[in-house]
């Protein structure tokens, strides 16, 4: 009888603790944290959400409105005839870089560094197209 109750309560503790180790190890293997009680999982956490600490979402629009007025400026130059295809063609193949490289680095967010970098290349693209407007020749540098 001794042996029985002893089986017993070996059965009803492993019975009772089952179903919080289960949780426990569900929990880890999910990987996400339910004990914070909100939607967002592990891997915004990790990467530091949309923009990793870098710069606010106005200063992306901005930039990217910076970009616009860019290859504006150049469609209308070459409809006026103050620069030529070439010299267009080269500013045309800048702006693209430069929008290529924005989307690439906003896949995982934007940083500072990276910020600052695309910010750089855009204004040197405004600096060149004032450059080409202003030098008369029709060539490209």
């Amino acid at each position: 009888m001794r042996k029985f109750l002893i089986s017993l309560a070996l059965v009803s503790t492993t019975l009772t603790a089952a179903p919080a180790l289960a949780q426990r190890g569900d929990e880890q293997h999910r990987g996400d944290d339910r004990s914070r009680g909100d939607d967002r999982s592990r891997g915004d956490y990790e990467r530091g959400g949309w923009n990793r600490g870098g710069p606010s979402r106005q200063a992306i629009n901005d930039l990217l409105r910076d970009l616009n007025r860019a290859e504006n400026g150049i469609q209308r130059s070459v409809r006026r005839g103050i620069i030529s295809q070439r010299e267009a063609f080269g500013l045309r193949r800048e702006a693209n870089q430069i929008r290529f490289r924005l989307d690439r680095a906003s896949r995982n967010g934007i940083d500072n560094r990276e910020f600052f970098a695309l910010r750089a290349q855009v204004n040197r693209l405004e600096q060149r197209l004032r450059l080409e407007r202003n030098d008369r020749d029709g060539r490209r540098y």
